[in-house]
């Protein structure tokens, strides 16, 4: 550890927002990119994205890039976008199709498996299997696609042994992507986590949310609703925490849990009223929403009629990038079973919003006058997570 890490660590009081220096030092965001974005498992997109043998799209994170591919076996494999000739980036474009990987600097060529099956001029003795593309680990929850840069992943086998009939329940496998969108915050990407985490500010900062969700409420009436949601007998109305911190050594950690819209509210739409036909296997609107959470920056929120994934990526210290991925039912059509505008509305606006709020806390963060605060009630998640952030770090 850097001394710089070390003096932040130990100057981190509980209770309390982190110090200044965990959101500008360049060293701490090397030592996260390598504790934490380099070793947990990273949501990457959805199968529906590559239908056809040869089609790809590629992945930043920080400065890796990861190439996914559908590949001839009909599995989905992924590689670091790198030649291995001189290290030039091999795929220039962020999606496409191709029957091989060609470097556009000299020509190496790699097939859809990673192998090395072109390179000019290179001496007789060269051995073209020792110059395969690096490959990603790539696994498939139903149809979200993850990925994980360590050598050896974390397992996820707790989370499928829980999990496992909520996913067939919600369909995961009978998804389709609708639309993406990607917002650029210029601000230190644990700012954008940690306001993912927290609704303190959703009444004040979120009028749309706070007219569906009940979680915008007070603690005491957010208890009393969930209270009165969770007695209903459904499957989905069970919790799972295995998330910061409470993870087993060696597995992923992952949360799950259902929490109730406003009275007479059936999804995040304008109006409280169903966007799109149901998902999975449901037969029916409850009147709640699933929060489903895989490693530190993946997050999805379940609807009874459609779903939102974000993930949030570091660009650098001082920007990250936030992904919001919105699915419906793969039978749903759009302009007849679904508006594509009324889908996105909710969680575009709540987004840019956020990305305002954001911003402005980087701008805050960034004083001489900053100081770190305690957290509320309202809080709690947050400083789940930062509590997990500080025993990473510390590792």
């Amino acid at each position: 550890m850097t001394m710089t890490l070390n003096r932040a660590l130990s100057d981190y009081v509980p209770g309390y927002a982190l110090p200044q220096v965990f959101y500008k030092d360049p060293d701490i965001y090397q030592a996260e990119i390598k504790k934490i974005f380099n070793t947990h498992w990273l949501f990457a997109g959805h199968i529906s994205q590559l239908p056809n043998i040869g089609d790809f799209f590629t992945l930043d994170v920080a400065n890796e890039s990861v190439i996914i591919t559908h590949a001839p076996s009909g599995e989905l494999k992924a590689y670091i976008n790198i030649c291995r000739h001189r290290g030039s980036r091999i795929c220039l474009e962020k999606s496409g199709s191709a029957k091989l990987f060609t470097c556009p600097y000299h020509a190496w060529s790699y097939n859809l498996d990673g192998d090395l099956v072109a390179a000019r001029h290179m001496d007789d003795d060269f051995e073209p299997s020792k110059y395969g593309l690096h490959k990603v680990w790539l696994k498939c929850v139903g149809g979200l696609i993850f990925i994980s840069l360590a050598p050896t992943p974390l397992s996820t086998s707790d989370m499928f042994d829980n999990l496992d009939d909520l996913f067939a329940l919600f369909g995961f496998g009978a998804l389709k992507l609708a639309q993406s969108k990607r917002y650029h915050i210029p601000a230190n990407w644990k700012l954008a986590v940690e306001n993912y985490q927290e609704c303190y500010h959703c009444t004040p900062a979120h009028k749309e949310f706070a007219q569906i969700h009940a979680m915008a409420q007070s603690p005491k009436e957010f208890e009393k609703a969930k209270q009165a949601f969770a007695d209903k007998s459904d499957i989905i109305h069970r919790e799972h925490n295995a998330y910061f911190g409470y993870a087993r050594d060696g597995q992923e950690g992952y949360q799950y849990g259902r929490n109730p819209l406003r009275q007479g509210k059936l999804t995040g739409s304008r109006d409280g009223k169903a966007l799109a036909p149901l998902l999975g296997n449901l037969r029916r609107f409850s009147g709640g929403a699933s929060e489903f959470m895989l490693g530190p920056v993946n997050f999805f929120l379940i609807y009874d009629d459609h779903m939102l994934g974000y993930r949030f990526m570091p660009i650098d210290a001082d920007n990250c990038l936030c992904e919001v991925y919105w699915f419906v039912n793969e039978s749903a059509e759009e302009g007849t079973d679904y508006n594509l505008d009324d889908l996105t509305w909710l969680w575009d606006v709540t987004t840019q919003a956020d990305k305002t709020i954001i911003k402005n806390n980087q701008l805050g963060v960034n004083s001489a006058f900053y100081q770190p605060g305690p957290f509320s009630q309202m809080e709690s998640f947050e400083q789940s997570f930062i509590d997990w952030y500080i025993k990473t770090m510390e590792r």
